[in-house]
Order: structure tokens, then C-alpha cells, then sequence
């Protein structure tokens, strides 16, 4: 058995993000391939984009915690980034299966990185276009963390109720 601080807020950061975004990835596992972009109801935010739009945001924060694994994460935030326009083209996203492999891989390593590092990064200055709202990377790291992945994870059950596919449990 293993002895738990019952002070570490890192550890239970990083379990509730991994928690939910097992809840993203069960949300669209069911969703066939074909359907992944389209948006039904008018709801624009597909799960193509989602799990995109996500997968870009696990790999910024990588980066600013000096990270080198995503070396196109200012690329993936031009496409998918806040102010990204989710399209209905299927083809301009990848396959279903290599978006929440993306999405699986880098959220581990985000919890590897953050484990390692938050001491040294979380209490430095955010990224000059964070700042208005977040004044150091821990701040946009418990952001990105905690409250983006429950906010994308409501808008996919939208999109299931819209889309007609059952909702989960």
C-alpha cells in the first residue's frame, strides 16, 4: 500500500484531469469515424475539434513547462487554439483513433511533467497573452488542467443529445 500525503494538491490536480478526460475519451469512443465533424443542432464544437482542440491545449502547456515533446504546439494552437474555427470537414482532422491516442499520450505526459516540475515552473510569469487573465503558469496550468476539460467534456454530451446518439451515464 502506498502512503499518500493527504496534502498533495498536485496529486489530486492531476488525478481529477485524468478522471475527466477518461470522461472525454468514453464520450467519444462510440461515435462513428464519419460523424466525428459534423455539427448537428448547430452545435460547431464537433468532437474532431474537441479532442484537436484539447490535444493543442495539453501540448502548449507542455511547452511552457519547457517540455520539448510537442514541438508544433504554437502550430496546433493557430488551428485549434482559442478563436479556431471548428470546420465540418471531416478530412481536416485525423482519424478518431489518433486523436485521443494524441490526447491519451500527452495528458500522461503532461501528469509525468507536471509532477516533476511544478515546483520550479507554476510560480513563473504566464505567457505575455495569458496574463490578462492568469498572472503566472500555474495559474493557466491549474486552468487547463482542472476547469477546460469539463467545460469541452459538457459541450461533447451536447453534442451527443443533438447528434441523436445516446447519452452517457
Amino acid at each position: 500500500m502506498t502512503h499518500r500525503d493527504p496534502h498533495d494538491t498536485i496529486g489530486a490536480i492531476l488525478r481529477i484531469h485524468a478522471m475527466v478526460n477518461g470522461f472525454v475519451v468514453e464520450s467519444v469512443e462510440d461515435i462513428p469515424e464519419t460523424r466525428m465533424a459534423e455539427q448537428p443542432g448547430g452545435i460547431v464544437n464537433h468532437p474532431a475539434w474537441t479532442l484537436s482542440h484539447l490535444g493543442a491545449y495539453a501540448g502548449l502547456l507542455l511547452s511552457m513547462l519547457g517540455d520539448p515533446s510537442v514541438p508544433s504546439a504554437d502550430a496546433e494552437m493557430e488551428r485549434f487554439g482559442y478563436g479556431s474555427r471548428p470546420v465540418p470537414d471531416r478530412a481536416a482532422y485525423g482519424a478518431k483513433r489518433e486523436l485521443i491516442e494524441r490526447l491519451r499520450g500527452r495528458n500522461a505526459r503532461l501528469a509525468e511533467v507536471v509532477a516533476e516540475r511544478h515546483a520550479e515552473y507554476f510560480p513563473r510569469p504566464a505567457p505575455e497573452r495569458f496574463r490578462p487573465h492568469a498572472a503566472t503558469i500555474g495559474d493557466v496550468a491549474i486552468t487547463l488542467l482542472v476547469a477546460h476539460p469539463p467545460y469541452h467534456l459538457g459541450q461533447l454530451r451536447q453534442w451527443r443529445r443533438a447528434a441523436g446518439i445516446a447519452t452517457m451515464p
